[in-house]
């Protein structure tokens, strides 16, 4: 700063100098300094020292390389400039390929939360050493100690917590801050070697599309971005890509010059909506319901392709119609499998073995001489059977458009219309963002979407379900982050863990009221507490109980979780023994450790990074040292398990029995590094780049030149990535005719496990979330991801709060705010009765005037008495989401298991007062 006034003052002295010569010789222009210059180009341009600030801008010592991996689906590839060791700014290398001639061209990816990274790492809240706390949790007072002595306390308190209580209860959680490769490795690595626990961090934040799963057998398997492209209907179902999938987003409407029909259904005229064909201003939460009445209008109107369903879904199937039970191999054959199942032929007029199935050999799909039936009431062995299709039929007859108009406020013409459009199009897609999973319903929402598709023949090449996900195949990652399968960490099932953990159920007991709850959704809370105690108790889903030790890594846990306070709470008073957090920032989780450890901002490491919307893996290349002593994630793990081999020797705690898996503290820091192969994040990116077949046998120095890496056929996970078009999910079934990974080996309508039946839930169905009705609040709310940051990062950047309000805003309809007497600006006090939070009111004419919608991240520093909208936010568990033992649905790490649903609560809202607030802008 000083260099700069300098140079300022300067210039203005030569400017007060210039000014008199001017005055004395008369001539208006007597210095170039000021002289307009007609010419640029000319060659004798003057020279104007005071160019030179704007000159020096642009100088730089050196390029780098790198991507922005907080937990952002877009993962695209920059340039990062420096001059004297310093990041002054970043630029978007804009040089990927084109696929294929036919398809736009991915350039040039990026947004304004990745054009101001250079300036959010040297920010205030930035973690430049390691510290130890000096007063009470929370309390904000630190001691800045060395690496050494960190390491070591903290290698000790994990050592004390082994011999205590035993492997198992320490909590290794990383989360959203840790999407790239090398980054990820490090700590899952770490938790392989401990057996920490580590949460499904999917259904923790609550981002699983899990009747995606139901039906699939696969959530994570979807479009890219650039396989949006050649649709030809295209519906925005819970997205808003303007404004979160802004590198990919151009997709869509270049599908639309290219003749597509675009639709949106939202309950805010959002900036995405604005530019469909069609909005359909839908009432928050419904959705199960228009996916039903689009199902209803396709089978009354005989729009479905009964030559794809026949082969690549479960409505041939065979349900028995005493009990309601798929017809299996044990009904009829002694000893027979509980897994193979069967259809009937209508050429031979007997009921046949379904190929492809769990518990069949033959692995096809393939009919043969098989001409399934998918209507009709038939007889096997004295036993009455019918098809999953004739159940679906008597289920969708309740949803005609007339009927579900009232829960979804679109009109019965406006229905038919759509489910006509996409019945008649080559290649249909329904986009279902991450708001999906947010609702209770979302099961119901994306596997009834997934019904319309597959009765109208969308799958594979001629489109289906986007679920936001494609996840690619990285083999040396995986080998590393899972110890090579020699031990593992105790994987958790995500939003069980934080439900349980976190003591969330005594805010849903303050908040819903039990008999409307059941009235809206099909249980109450004590049976939902009771189906999931059974999930535990019979091992479908893993939960690991109270802690004494955690470790959190890029996980803004304390912000996040719903029931928030009461969540640190419950976690601080299980950790007494050990809380650790390593960061790059001091958020609102770091503030109460006992130890912050510095990690290396994404310009400060070796990295490598892929996300499923593109073929493109982004590198870094470590374009500046860390800031202060911050260290690479891969680093900080290496250091910490070195000091935990020095100090079990040294204490002569020997090898410690955890099951069938022996933790031998004694190697653990050889056993991470491969005796001294994998020291660095350098070491590692070498050997994930130059070892693993979907990079194509690139060197780390041709990828580092480059930027980025073009990923080859290896890459795809249920099919190969093909080199010129775009990725299509499910191809190996619909093209190859592999089964899926379901139970019958089809996309899957028919669940006959228990807890189905009993939730009157056996096909596709439609049911309300919680919402006001479901308690004594009268307004909905809902909370999307905000565009001026990436959950909690760069929501405090000065750049991004000059382009909004710069404070936590919630918007509010003017009818609604002038019921309550609001103006624009001011500041209310939404509450309900787990507690209140303060925000200032923005008007928002296209929201339903009985919702409020607050985008989500603000830091809890950034609100009014330091509470933020989690801290009353009362959540609960979808029973059918822990289901078990039952096919495909069982625990799944990323695949299958409860998600946290954060859209069920509900607020009221008034103007705040002075008094309450203590804050000088009320007054």
């Amino acid at each position: 700063m000083g260099m700069w006034k300098l140079k300022r003052r300067d210039f203005l002295k030569g400017l007060s100098v210039t000014g008199a010569g001017v005055m004395l010789s008369g001539n208006v222009w007597g210095l170039n300094r000021l002289e307009p210059v007609g010419e640029t180009l000319a060659s004798e341009y003057p020279y104007r020292d005071w160019e030179d600030l704007y000159r020096n801008e642009w100088t730089w010592d050196s390029v780098g390389h790198a991507a922005h991996c907080i937990n952002c689906m877009g993962n695209c590839a920059w340039n990062v400039y420096v001059k004297d060791g310093i990041v002054v700014r970043e630029e978007q290398i804009a040089k990927y390929p084109q696929v294929h001639e036919n398809i736009p061209d991915a350039n040039p990816r990026g947004c304004q939360k990745g054009a101001i990274h250079s300036t959010s790492m040297y920010e205030a809240d930035r973690l430049r050493y390691p510290l130890k706390r000096a007063g009470e949790r929370g309390e904000g007072k630190w001691q800045r100690i060395s690496w050494d002595q960190a390491t070591e306390e903290v290698a000790d308190k994990i050592i004390d917590i082994f011999v205590k209580h035993g492997p198992g209860k320490l909590k290794t959680h990383q989360g959203s801050g840790n999407k790239s490769i090398v980054r990820h490795a490090g700590p899952a690595r770490f938790a392989a070697l401990v057996g920490g626990i580590q949460l499904d961090h999917i259904t923790a934040v609550g981002d699983l599309i899990t009747g995606a799963h139901l039906a699939y057998g696969n959530p994570l398997e979807s479009f890219t971005s650039d396989a949006w492209f050649d649709a030809d209907y295209i519906m925005l179902g819970m997205i808003n890509p303007n404004a979160t999938r802004i590198p990919d987003a151009h997709y869509i409407w270049e599908a639309k010059y290219n003749g597509a029909r675009i639709t949106s259904t939202a309950p805010d005229y959002n900036p995405s909506a604005i530019h469909t064909d069609l909005w359909m201003p839908i009432h928050q939460g419904s959705d199960p319901f228009l996916a039903m009445s689009f199902v209803n209008v396709i089978i009354a109107e005989k729009l479905f392709k009964p030559e794809f369903m026949k082969e690549q879904t479960d409505l041939p199937m065979l349900v028995r119609t005493d009990n309601g039970k798929l017809l299996r191999e044990a009904d009829l054959v002694e000893g027979g499998s509980d897994q193979v199942f069967y259809h009937w032929d209508l050429n031979s007029q007997q009921a046949v073995k379904a190929k492809g199935t769990m518990g069949d050999e033959d692995k096809t799909l393939k009919l043969g001489n098989v001409d399934p039936a998918i209507e009709g009431t038939f007889e096997v062995e004295g036993i009455s059977v019918t098809t999953v299709f004739e159940q679906v039929k008597k289920e969708a007859a309740k949803y005609t458009p007339e009927k579900t108009q009232e829960e979804t406020n679109i009109h019965p013409d406006i229905v038919r219309q759509e489910a006509r459009h996409l019945a008649a199009a080559k290649k249909a897609i329904i986009m279902l963002g991450y708001m999906t999973s947010s609702y209770s319903n979302c099961l119901y929402t994306s596997w009834g979407y997934a019904l319309t598709l597959a009765l109208t023949g969308h799958g594979g090449r001629t489109g289906g379900l986007d679920t936001s996900w494609v996840v690619w195949n990285h083999p040396r990652w995986s080998e590393l982050a899972g110890f090579e399968g020699k031990k593992s960490a105790r994987k958790e099932a995500g939003g069980l863990g934080e439900f349980l953990r976190g003591g969330m159920m005594e805010g849903a007991r303050n908040h819903f009221d039990n008999k409307k709850l059941k009235e809206r959704v099909g249980f109450d809370l004590d049976e939902m507490e009771e189906m999931m105690n059974e999930s535990i108790e019979k091992g479908w889903m893993p939960y690991y109980g109270e802690i004494k030790g955690m470790i959190s890594i890029a996980d803004n846990t304390f912000r996040r979780n719903k029931m928030s306070e009461k969540y640190r709470e419950e976690h601080l008073r299980q950790a007494e023994e050990l809380y650790v957090n390593i960061n790059v920032r001091m958020d609102s989780t770091a503030e109460w450790a006992d130890y912050v450890l510095p990690a290396a901002s994404h310009y400060e490491a070796w990295d490598i990074r892929t996300q499923g919307y593109h073929r493109f893996a982004n590198i870094f290349t470590r374009p500046v040292e860390p800031v202060g002593e911050s260290k690479p994630d891969w680093e900080i793990m290496a250091l910490l398990t070195k000091k935990i081999q020095e100090r079990a020797i040294a204490r002569g705690i020997g090898p410690i029995q955890d099951g069938d898996v022996t933790r031998d503290l004694h190697t653990i820091h050889d056993d991470f590094t491969r005796n001294g192969a994998l020291n660095t994040d350098y070491d590692v990116l070498k050997h994930i780049i130059e070892d693993s077949p979907e990079f194509g046998g690139v060197t780390i120095e041709e990828a580092a030149e480059k930027g980025f890496i073009v990923m080859n056929e290896h890459a795809g996970l249920n099919q190969p990535l093909k080199p010129d078009e775009g990725y299509n999910p499910f191809t190996a079934q619909t093209d190859g005719k592999e089964p899926y990974d379901t139970l019958t080996g089809r996309i899957t309508f028919y669940c006959d496990h228990p807890w189905f039946e009993k939730l009157k839930s056996t096909v596709p169905t439609a049911r309300l979330h919680a919402g006001p009705k479901a308690s004594n609040y009268p307004l909905k709310f809902y909370s999307p991801h905000a565009r001026w940051g990436i959950h909690s990062n760069w929501r405090s950047n000065k750049y991004l709060l000059r382009l909004q309000r710069g404070e936590p805003n919630i918007y509010i309809n003017p009818k609604l705010a002038a019921q309550k007497g609001i103006k624009d600006g001011d500041t209310v006090r939404l509450f309900n009765g787990n507690g209140d939070f303060f925000a200032q009111a923005k008007f928002y004419p296209s929201i339903p005037a009985d919702s409020i919608m607050m985008e989500h991240g603000w830091e809890p520093h950034q609100y009014i008495k330091r509470r933020n909208m989690n801290i009353s936010h009362a959540i609960f568990l979808q029973p059918l989401e822990l289901v078990g033992n039952w096919g495909h649905l069982r625990y799944v790490y990323h695949g299958w298991n409860a998600n946290q649903h954060i859209h069920e609560s509900s607020y009221d809202i008034e103007l705040a007062k002075p008094e309450d607030i203590n804050d000088p802008r009320a007054v």
